[in-house]
């Protein structure tokens, strides 16, 4: 593991945290997918790293002291966009996909054991796509 991975993990909790933001507050749908995919991307390679055969002992230190250090975006309310639905009231292809990237990336920083430490955005994305997802209120 190199400064460059940590780099990259720092990279993917700002994507992830703007993605999952863009997307709870039905901003653009566009935009949200692009930077959750990103996330995504990124926190493979390192979900790699970490449990590849080049892991190091104290890697694992490193991306938790990463994680602890990055700081969310502060957001300020304003009024919910309308959210991404087909005709059905049914989530649409674009948001249903962005859905898809901000969970692989939840469960990639579980597989880091870094949950605990990710954006509060992605934490309440998740949380909304999987278990109150038609009964939820805008994020911002």
């Amino acid at each position: 593991m190199n400064p460059h991975d940590l780099t990259r993990l720092s990279v993917a909790l700002e994507y992830v945290d703007l993605g999952a933001g863009l997307y709870l507050c039905g901003g653009s749908d566009y935009a949200a997918r692009l930077l959750a995919a990103a996330a995504e991307q990124l926190l493979g390679d390192l979900v790699k790293l970490v449990e590849g055969p080049q892991a190091v002992e104290n890697a694992q230190e490193l991306l938790e002291r990463v994680a602890r250090a990055y700081q969310a975006k502060a957001r300020s309310p304003r009024a919910a966009a309308p959210r991404g639905m087909d005709t059905q009231g049914r989530p649409d292809a674009l948001r249903a996909e962005t859905e898809a990237y901000l969970r692989a990336c939840w469960f990639m920083l579980e597989a880091m054991g870094l949950s605990s430490l990710a954006p509060s955005a992605l934490s309440e994305a998740v949380e909304t796509t999987t278990v109150f997802s038609s009964q939820v209120e805008p994020f911002c």
